[in-house]
């Protein structure tokens, strides 16, 4: 049984020295977190728990908790189950902080959807309804955008303060005076 042991806390060992190595030399660091694989709802979550990360760790505990607890005098079967213990908790909280560091990542886009209920000013000139598209600048997401607006009521003159009254699907917005 302690070979088992030691060729699993080696193989894995390796496999996370390697992960890690890369990491640090850069490769790997757009790589999808949480395992990237493409299943259905009820699989997600458990499917999820097995990437390379958690495989390795859970080889790397299970041999190193086994070869520890095995020259303790534990009997075979206390031993494999205290190693399978520790392998699974490792492989469970290497998942979890994953999971925690994919929600760190952001995409930087700015939703103009988010523009709703803001103040903005105008930039170039906003025509009468239907007859084209002005500009306005404003502060969405802590970003200073320019987006091309459409007026509800009437013409808006440039420097004139509107609200965002609604976002197109072409991400024009509708605005109106402030009054």
């Amino acid at each position: 049984m302690s070979t088992v042991f030691l060729y699993c806390a080696v193989i894995g060992g390796t496999i996370l020295v390697l992960q890690f190595l890369l990491l640090l030399l850069g490769a790997g660091a757009d790589a999808d977190v949480e395992g990237g694989a493409d299943v259905g709802h009820d699989q997600a979550a458990f499917l999820k728990l097995f990437t390379l990360q958690t495989a390795s760790t859970f080889l790397t505990f299970f041999g190193l908790v086994g070869l520890g607890t095995e020259h303790l005098g534990w009997s075979p079967m206390v031993v494999a189950l205290t190693a399978g213990t520790a392998g699974v908790v490792a492989l469970w909280l290497v998942a979890k902080l994953m999971r925690g560091l994919s929600r760190l990542q952001s995409s930087g886009n700015v939703d103009l959807h988010n523009a709703v209920g803001l103040t903005a000013n105008v930039y170039l000139r906003i025509p009468a309804p239907g007859t084209g598209h002005g500009r306005v600048m404003l502060t969405v997401q802590g970003r200073t955008v320019e987006c091309r607006a459409i007026s509800r009521d009437g013409e808006i003159p440039t420097g004139a303060s509107v609200r965002v009254l609604a976002r197109n699907d072409d991400d024009t917005l509708v605005v109106a005076p402030v009054l």
